[in-house]
């Protein structure tokens, strides 16, 4: 950005500002050190006022399409006045690509140790043609760059929305993950893999003949991460079509619940929504933490019992600017550890590959954790900075972008 451009506009050191930039909203804090920066604890710029963001170098001095933010319960008055609706079709792709190459990714060293990972140091894709001493389940047997159940589910559920016009019809979703997981048709390979115990009890429900919204199990041991991984297509729907809190909340319950209908569940991926979200809004998840944790744990509080919130004790007390332990995530596939993975890997990395690798560094749900987290980052960071030479390898990659592309145009124009 030059400083002769006639879009800028002058703003004073000590006023914290929204700007546009990329055609993406990004919040930033640009005061001196004091109360303010310590309430919001957003990104702060150095005495000079100077902050260097995706490749511009912005100063206190200049900003693109400004908005003054006075006050803290200003920013949140500001958060729910902005229209999403620039949200485009980009973000669709991008998330739906970060998630594929998140799961490709783990896919070899799901079920491994957080211990065996560390000393493999993984940083390429590896599969049964390129590494045949894995002690991991799918490692002697996936070829590399293939996406497991988590993007399969992922890409019946947009499929079947894009038949539906961009409506939501949840019995036809359940038929597309038995075309899924009987016939081959949403899997990187010829035939599909992956299928958790949950979902295949939610399954044989459906195939019995209950309707799908009753279907997902409703006791404790019913909390794995199965409706988490593939919520991005029901956070995508909600956020594009500008959603209340209410209306979210009730979509985001009904995506879970076909397959998970444990109130724990449907928080996590209730939040998993909100973070995203904020993520998008801001390009910053250390803001988008702050706002979709912090700023709505009373909202959450009249939507959940204190079971359910207590058992997401861990991540509300995560702080974004301070070290986690963990060693506290248990290495299992309970949804608010995946839930919390994704979270901690968002907020200590700053790119697309850190990211991933944090996600899988955690052991266990590899595949799983890492497309939770790659659907955030993918959307954040953009395809263009995953790994070219993670990138190449993807599996049916022309499929998934034009997939991604026809998503974004039926949702955002239904």
């Amino acid at each position: 950005m030059k400083e002769n451009d006639p879009r800028i506009a002058e703003i004073k050191p000590d006023t914290r500002v929204l700007y546009r930039i990329k055609g993406r909203n990004n919040y930033l804090m640009t005061n001196e050190e004091g109360q303010e920066e310590e309430l919001l604890r957003v990104f702060s710029a150095d005495k000079h006022g100077v902050i260097e963001m995706e490749g511009y170098l912005l100063g206190s001095i200049y900003a693109h399409d400004p908005y003054i933010i006075p006050d803290l319960e200003k920013v949140d008055c500001l958060f729910s006045e902005l229209n999403p609706k620039y949200f485009d079709r980009d973000y669709v792709t991008d998330g739906l690509i970060g998630q594929a190459v998140g799961d490709a990714f783990g896919v070899p060293f799901e079920f491994m140790s957080r211990a065996e990972i560390q000393k493999l140091n993984p940083d390429k894709m590896e599969g049964n043609d390129t590494r045949h001493s894995f002690s991991s389940r799918w490692g002697n047997m996936i070829p590399k760059g293939a996406w497991s159940d988590d993007t399969s589910m992922t890409v019946a559920e947009m499929a079947s929305m894009i038949n539906n016009d961009g409506r939501i019809d949840y019995d036809d979703i359940m038929r597309e993950f038995f075309a899924w997981w009987n016939d081959g048709r949403y899997s990187s390979l010829s035939f599909p893999f992956g299928l958790g115990n949950n979902i295949s009890h939610a399954m044989k429900r459906f195939e019995a003949g209950m309707p799908a919204l009753d279907c997902g199990g409703k006791g404790f041991r019913d909390n794995g991460n199965g409706a988490l991984m593939r919520m991005f297509p029901f956070s995508v729907y909600c956020i594009v079509n500008n959603l209340n809190d209410s209306e979210t909340l009730s979509i985001i319950k009904n995506a879970a619940g076909i397959t998970h209908g444990h109130e724990i569940n449907m928080l996590s991926c209730y939040i998993y929504t909100q973070f995203l979200y904020d993520c998008i809004r801001t390009q910053n998840p250390k803001f988008a933490f702050i706002k979709s944790i912090y700023h709505n744990i009373t909202h959450y509080r009249e939507n959940f019992s204190e079971e359910s919130l207590k058992a997401h004790d861990a991540l509300f007390k995560m702080d974004a600017y301070k070290p986690f332990d963990v060693n506290s995530v248990a290495e299992n596939g309970y949804v608010v550890n995946s839930l919390t993975i994704a979270v901690f890997s968002m907020l200590h990395t700053d790119n697309y590959e850190d990211a991933i690798k944090t996600a899988v560094s955690f052991g266990y749900d590899t595949d799983t954790n890492a497309a939770i987290t790659g659907s955030i980052a993918g959307a954040v960071y953009g395809m263009n900075q995953i790994p070219k030479k993670w990138l190449s390898c993807l599996i049916k990659k022309d499929e998934l972008i034009q997939l991604g592309k026809q998503f974004g145009d039926v949702v955002i124009s239904s």
